[in-house]
């Protein structure tokens, strides 16, 4: 398994504690933690799930652990952040979810949040009405 990191039509922003990814085709926002942006960056279709544990030890400092590289491709997958096929994470590798999940809170990294926005047509002002053209104008 070597992760391919969708980058088309993807706008990120760098922040010191996170990075904000912008998916102009869904207009949905990502928050990646340190953690989940280091993987998501490193994955370039190169690199195993055990090299990309060792740049998190690199990066980081912490141990290199499988199970949160995996649980990252898991929601960098779901949150459709990586190029389709380029990643299967098997669920018996995230059989102790549990587990996992618990480490990931002792090391106080929440991976990845989404969050649907709306498109700016959205908020668009609306044409007034020659009828109330002048309480449009107030």
């Amino acid at each position: 398994m070597k992760p391919l990191a969708r980058k088309g039509s993807i706008f990120s922003e760098n922040l010191p504690e996170e990075v904000i990814l912008y998916d102009k085709t869904s207009n949905k926002v990502h928050c990646l933690n340190k953690t989940a942006a280091a993987i998501w960056e490193s994955c370039d279709g190169t690199r195993t799930v055990d090299d990309l544990a060792q740049i998190i030890e690199a990066k980081f400092g912490a141990p290199s652990d499988r199970r949160v590289v995996l649980q990252a491709l898991d929601e960098l997958k779901k949150a459709e952040l990586l190029e389709a096929g380029s990643v299967m994470v098997p669920e018996a590798a995230l059989s102790s979810r549990r587990e996992a999940v618990g480490k990931i809170a002792l090391a106080s990294t929440a991976l990845v949040a989404t969050l649907v926005v709306s498109t700016p047509a959205v908020h668009a002002s609306k044409p007034c009405a020659t009828a109330n053209a002048a309480a449009c104008r107030a």
